[in-house]
């Protein structure tokens, strides 16, 4: 196998497993969130909320910013 088809090959092999893994991440991510919420220990996208809950309940609140690429 000549150089460039070789390179070809090994870079489309890596983009693909890349993009892959990215869904599967993304995937577990979601997954995740929608456990926490059904289990209702997480308060998602609702700071309001969230300081309601942790001046109810007289404990620290704990806000946690996340950027999904």
């Amino acid at each position: 196998m000549n150089k460039p088809i070789a390179v070809l090959v090994a870079s489309s092999f890596l983009l693909t497993v890349a993009l892959t893994g990215a869904e599967d991440r993304r995937e577990r991510v979601l997954n995740d969130r929608k456990e926490a919420e059904s289990a209702g220990q997480w308060i998602y996208n609702d700071l309001a909320k969230g300081f309601a809950e942790a001046t109810r309940a007289g404990k620290p609140l704990l806000v946690v910013l996340r950027c999904v690429p």
